[in-house]
């Protein structure tokens, strides 16, 4: 048995279960520029409640996401119409799309092994620990917070910032046939720098 690997180049099919039945959504996989482009897009609303209690929200993120469904959807291959899907369907499908969850981070030597799991695959990342600079210029790129009036803070996020570390971090990967998508490579690379933090913490505690 073949082991799944992930292929951004083969078409997609995706079954949404709406209230008026199945809705087959046959879509490509986005390309890192589309990618870059939605997450640009998207207002991440960040409003303070007081007592250190924060909400998050995203205030146009189905528009943004049927925008991009727009771009990727793909004629049904009998020739029939193409199902209408509304923005909020849009959401789960780009949501299904951009599938990248962590699920473990080992530390070995000078480096980083994270493990994702894809859509329809699970994936490997071999990367190098990133250093001190590399993360301030990361993370000053990665993220544009604006303030707002009562007490609201908007944030924008750039993953073409992480594409740029993780290209300069990654030594191999598996699960992959061609190219690594900058969704992925954007979660692998948090993954790393964060496991990097930890074991910092925990080794600044050991000191005192």
């Amino acid at each position: 048995m073949e082991t799944p690997v992930f292929d951004a180049t083969r078409p997609i099919t995706i079954n949404l279960r709406t209230p008026g039945g199945v809705k087959t959504v046959r879509v490509r996989f986005p390309s890192d520029d589309e990618w870059i482009a939605r997450q640009r897009r998207r207002k991440v609303l960040v409003k303070q409640l007081g007592r250190g209690i924060s909400e998050t929200t995203v205030a146009n993120g189905e528009d943004v996401d049927a925008a991009l469904l727009a771009l990727i959807q793909e004629k049904p291959r009998d020739g029939g119409d193409t199902p209408e899907i509304d923005p909020f369907e849009a959401m789960k499908v780009i949501e299904q799309l951009s599938l990248a969850e962590v699920d473990d981070v080992v530390p070995d030597g000078d480096s980083f092994k994270v493990t994702l799991r894809v859509l329809g695959a699970t994936t490997l990342h071999m990367l190098k620990m990133p250093s001190a600079k590399d993360v301030f210029e990361y993370r000053r790129g990665f993220a544009r917070l604006l303030d707002m009036p009562f007490g609201r803070q908007e944030v924008t996020i750039n993953i073409a910032s992480a594409a740029a570390l993780y290209k300069k971090l990654v030594t191999s990967t598996e699960g992959y046939v061609g190219e690594t998508p900058i969704i992925h490579q954007a979660v692998a690379l948090k993954a790393a720098i964060d496991a990097m933090d930890t074991a910092f913490a925990e080794d600044r505690d050991a000191n005192f």
